[in-house]
């Protein structure tokens, strides 16, 4: 059971970054709100906290975190398109297209889900400045309690949200540097070399 986590990740990598990122998202998604309302004297005010998101950005985070996973991916999955048949002229300008883009600007993929999730991320201290703005606020019942606690559920997400950045760019960063073979073992440069003749593009960088 000790080895089955780390070998289910290692197996699993991008499905575990998906997971990762998705997390993040949506619980970045969900704003902490936390509300005084007065009460009569001589009763304190109570204090209030509710997470409020909206379906409709809970539902399409999917597509934003899928978005981020294209940095993933040689040439955002299009280097596996079949070239055989009529059209297999035109595939393989697209594929090498596709693997062109791809080590240009893969990690401009992840650009929408990191504003995304800076956005949810600025929402509650935001919200906390303006609470305490309140005088009435330090007063209210269990007030410094919720407020600890947010600002701990906050904090952790900070983390979650910087860790899964820095697992995604360095996934994408890997991947990139898989490309290319820097060895003088001529063996293995044939090797490679073979492989793109076999695909029909660059798809390993052999530096002459």
């Amino acid at each position: 059971m000790r080895d089955y986590i780390p070998n289910f990740i290692r197996s699993h990598r991008c499905l575990c970054v998906f997971i990762m990122l998705q997390l993040t998202l949506m619980l970045s998604m969900l704003e902490v709100i936390i509300q005084v309302d007065p009460s009569p004297e001589p009763q304190r005010p109570l204090t209030r906290v509710y997470l409020v998101g909206k379906l409709s950005q809970l539902a399409c985070s999917p597509l934003l975190s899928g978005f981020a996973m294209g940095a993933q991916f040689y040439g955002y999955g299009l280097i596996h398109l079949r070239t055989k048949g009529p059209l297999g002229g035109f595939l393989s300008r697209l594929r090498m297209a596709a693997l062109s883009v791809w080590q240009q600007c893969s990690t401009v993929m992840l650009l929408p889900w990191c504003l995304n999730v800076v956005q949810g991320l600025c929402l509650f201290p935001a919200h906390l400045w303006e609470c305490l703005g309140k005088d009435s606020c330090l007063e209210a019942d269990h007030f410094l309690l919720f407020m600890i606690l947010s600002i701990l559920f906050w904090s952790n997400l900070l983390i979650l949200a910087i860790t899964s950045l820095v697992v995604a760019v360095k996934l994408n960063l890997r991947m990139l540097g898989a490309r290319h073979i820097g060895s003088r073992n001529h063996e293995l440069r044939a090797y490679a070399q073979g492989i793109n003749e076999l695909l029909g593009f660059e798809m390993i960088v052999v530096p002459v």
